[in-house]
């Protein structure tokens, strides 16, 4: 189980940059996505399992890809 319960480790989470990204729970019901930041935390909440390497991996990348642009 995930240490802490934030938005990077939430399943609904669709990310849009380094610093957040879109809630997609309730979106099948026609509900807006909203724009959240990642240690945001909601009582929709689940863990996204594997999901959260994989983030964490493409932010780490993103960071080293602006580190070279400067």
């Amino acid at each position: 189980m995930a240490s802490e319960k934030n938005c990077l480790r939430c399943k609904f989470l669709r990310l849009r940059d380094g610093s957040g990204g879109l809630c997609r729970f309730g979106t099948a019901a026609g509900a807006p996505k909203t724009t959240v930041a990642l240690d945001h935390y909601c009582p929709h909440w689940q863990d996204g399992g594997q999901q959260y390497y994989i983030r964490l991996g493409w932010l780490k990348a993103l960071a080293q890809e602006e580190s070279r642009a400067d």
